[in-house]
């Protein structure tokens, strides 16, 4: 969605902070901050309820204080104090002058960010150590996202008793949302953008009852398999933040913060959050991350998705950016849902079959290559008339919508249409079509390339695509190029680690026909992040209910440091900004003897020299005294810290900390990588703990973070790109020049604009589009770094 630039504002002695673009905005909504501590600061102290007295004391009086056009809409006052007040946008400035309000943030919207996975990720050998009948018994597990449906058969279970004082709602009529396993159905669509039609806690999208399904449904039977979730056992609490199709397709983060004080107030065990928006704010201006912080220091172990605007540096959404969440990534399945186009004296080529046209026999016809028509495979501008006549189109994706591609390939006479994925996204993926009409499969570029090759060898060559989707293997574990990516905001290494989170077979719902995972028979296929992210609430949950009475700095070091290394999305060794430590292994994970905090070793950012120390606590979580031995392995030819000399032995329970010192001269620009290894000599499992160190450096990259498809011609477009400008650490570059022009279609590039004093490094560019048709290219350059932009002019 597009974007535009904003200023924040002081007034009075607080400040309203909005975020990257009032496209991202509601109008008249706003979060009044202030500035007693919540209660959830007070729960360690034991002293909550004093503290929530002193909250709503300070509430009242800002209720009081409020002028005539301003309307309350609801408060919180565990992970948050603040009151979500309606206004005229021209009348915020009076509410930053209200008594005790700390800032004022300008309400945004956030979206959701869309059987075998349970082998990758070795859940099944975690069900042989604690029985699947036992799997995440007693837990509950909290889905913040567009409600569940109870009446699905993967999420009933009868043997199950409600606890105490459930069920929970905030409506009675949502009583019927609720079972022995669905115990909680509240609804905050009250609180979102635009009058919704239904308020209740059904589930209209999908979204929610797959996120469901995937942590902890029962074991089902579906047309393509059987599946059954992480935690079977567990309980769920539905928390609905996401209205009906066509009304409320965002949620708002007054929603956010609405269902996850009530979830730590349900005594919610896991929060899942696959939500996610493309600018993420600096961590101390960010609402949502603030909660998330606070939901943990109440004891709450929360999962949130890392997002899906990879594969470059810094597309980490806002909250996955939260230091305290378990931020999780996706790898690929070991199956794929699809087909394999054909092409005699090739072997199959995989393939992912578009949401669009799908018909009911094979489509077979000579192949042609779309490059030899407009020099770049794109398929972004016109083609001649009658160009691919009764032919299977060959194109490349990138630059321009798959509805674009389609449509031009059609109008020159294409019977079908494969699209291979791009360089630096080499994985096919399932395609969201539009309106297009055109048959279309994507395959991998490897693929691609084989193609394409055999197109120029025999122009005659024909391929024979098939739409009836079915399993097929693939190569698993690799982390999914549409994965978001680290650094953090604040430089930290983010994400934590990753799970499988393509091709996912899971639940839906069956009540809505606009929803947009809505199938008639209650099972769909799906990629992204979102689906990830419950895979790994579910293994928190299994895990704390196998091993009661940890903290939840433990819990998440026995998921992170338990991972097993990966290969990037171009097969390559996995950064941590890419996969954080890893794929989930919770059999290991139930294994491990230890624990450790903090989850990473974040040495900062610097020049060539460091000479820095970190502090390592471990603790000894086995039934015995045990002696752990301490390894360091650089990755690369990176710097690295000195090894803790000698061992550590450690009573049952005990702990010791243990001091990690990094003197190094010398070193190259980028960043400076590693594990550092604890190994228990009695059990002999391991921990891996990711360290770094970035050296900084002059412009390297540049990332573009959203950019507009596109429009008609002549067109201005205010935000048509926002980007960061990257060293080769991956860190933001701020201060340097940068200069953006048109390169082909006769259009005018606008000025570049520094939103850092929102997000870090964070640039906005408007332009204009020429009078051509077509692809039309701007350049960006900073430095020795620069990045071509395609926009369709139609």
């Amino acid at each position: 969605m597009p974007r535009a630039a904003l200023a924040f504002l002081a007034f009075a002695s607080a400040a309203i902070f909005p975020p990257a673009a009032p496209a991202e905005t509601v109008a008249g909504r706003y979060i009044v901050e202030f500035d007693a501590a919540p209660a959830a600061d007070h729960f360690l102290s034991k002293s909550a309820g004093a503290q929530r007295a002193k909250v709503r004391s300070q509430q009242a009086r800002a209720r009081a204080a409020l002028g005539r056009r301003a309307r309350v809409l609801g408060s919180v006052e565990t992970v948050a104090n603040a009151l979500f007040v309606s206004t005229p946008d021209e009348d915020a400035p009076q509410l930053a002058a209200l008594p005790g309000v700390k800032r004022v943030h300008a309400v945004r919207e956030f979206r959701m960010v869309m059987d075998h996975a349970v082998n990758v990720n070795r859940v099944t050998g975690a069900w042989r150590l604690t029985g699947i009948e036992n799997a995440g018994a007693g837990m509950k597990i909290g889905i913040i996202d567009s409600g569940v449906d109870a009446s699905h058969p993967g999420l009933q279970d009868a043997t199950l008793l409600l606890p105490p004082s459930f069920p929970k709602v905030n409506s009675e009529s949502d009583q019927q949302f609720t079972n022995t396993k669905v115990i909680v159905a509240r609804s905050y669509v009250n609180l979102l953008a635009r009058s919704d039609p239904d308020l209740s806690a059904r589930d209209r999208v999908g979204h929610g009852t797959a996120l469901a399904m995937i942590a902890a449904g029962v074991r089902t039977a579906g047309p393509l398999g059987t599946i059954t979730g992480v935690a079977p056992r567990a309980y769920i609490g539905s928390y609905k933040i996401f209205g009906s199709p066509g009304v409320n397709s965002g949620a708002t983060d007054d929603a956010i913060l609405s269902a996850i004080d009530a979830a730590v107030n349900d005594g919610m065990d896991v929060i899942n959050l696959s939500i996610g928006t493309d600018i993420a704010p600096r961590l101390e201006d960010d609402p949502v991350v603030q909660a998330v912080e606070r939901a943990v220091q109440a004891g709450v172990i929360v999962v949130v998705a890392a997002g899906n605007n990879g594969p470059e540096y810094t597309t980490l959404g806002s909250p996955a950016t939260a230091p305290s969440a378990i931020s999780v990534g996706a790898s690929r399945n070991e199956r794929i849902f699809g087909t394999a186009a054909t092409v005699p004296g090739m072997p199959p080529l995989l393939a992912r079959i578009s949401d669009g046209v799908r018909p009911a026999t094979p489509v077979t016809a000579a192949l042609a290559d779309v490059a030899g028509l407009d020099g770049s495979g794109l398929a972004c501008e016109a083609l001649p008339a009658s160009s691919l006549a009764a032919r299977i189109a060959l194109i490349l994706r990138g630059s321009c919508t798959f509805q674009v591609k389609l449509n031009n390939a059609q109008r020159a006479g294409a019977v079908a249409a494969l699209v291979y994925a791009a360089a630096d996204a080499p994985d096919p993926i399932a395609m969201a079509v539009g309106g297009a009409d055109l048959p279309a499969q994507m395959i991998s570029h490897p693929d691609g390339l084989a193609l394409k090759a055999r197109i120029a060898a025999d122009p005659s060559a024909v391929a024979s695509l098939s739409f009836v989707p079915g399993p097929l293997a693939a190569d698993a574990g690799r982390v999914a190029s549409f994965s978001g990516v680290g650094p953090s905001v604040d430089g930290g290494m983010k994400p934590d680690l990753i799970a499988v989170g393509s091709t996912v077979y899971t639940a839906t719902q069956r009540f809505d026909t606009r929803g947009s995972m809505y199938a008639a028979d209650g099972f769909t296929v799906v990629d992204g992040t979102s689906f990830s992210t419950p895979l790994m609430a579910g293994a928190a949950a299994l895990l704390k209910a196998a091993r009661p009475g940890l903290t939840v700095e433990q819990y998440r070091s026995l998921l992170v440091h338990a991972a097993t290394p990966v290969a990037g999305p171009l097969g390559t060794r996995a950064t941590f900004a890419q996969a954080g430590a890893g794929a989930l292994d919770l059999e290991a994970s139930l294994a491990a003897v230890a624990t450790a905090t903090p989850s990473t070793l974040y040495f900062g950012a610097g020049g060539p020299e460091i000479d820095s120390r970190r502090v390592l606590r471990l603790t000894n979580t086995g039934g015995t005294a045990d002696t752990f031995s301490i390894a360091v392995t650089p990755y690369g030819d990176s710097g690295a810290p000195a090894p803790p000399s000698g061992t550590v032995t450690l009573a049952a329970g005990a702990s010791a900390e243990v001091p990690v010192l990094w003197r190094s001269t010398g070193l190259r620009s980028g960043s400076h990588e590693g594990v550092l290894h604890v190994l228990s000599s009695t059990a002999g499992s391991e921990l891996r703990i990711p360290y770094r160190y970035a050296v900084r450096s002059g412009p390297a990259s540049i990332a573009v973070i959203s950019q507009s498809s596109g429009g008609r011609p002549g067109a201005a477009i205010a935000n048509a790109v926002q980007f960061r400008v990257l060293d080769e650490a991956g860190l933001a570059v701020t201060g340097t020049q940068i200069e953006f022009t048109s390169v082909t279609g006769g259009g005018a590039a606008g000025q570049v604009r520094s939103l850092d004093g929102v997000s870090p490094g964070l640039y906005r560019a408007s332009i204009t589009l020429g009078m051509e048709a077509g692809a039309q290219r701007f350049l960006i350059r900073a430095g020795d770094a620069s990045r071509e932009l395609t926009f369709s002019a139609q």
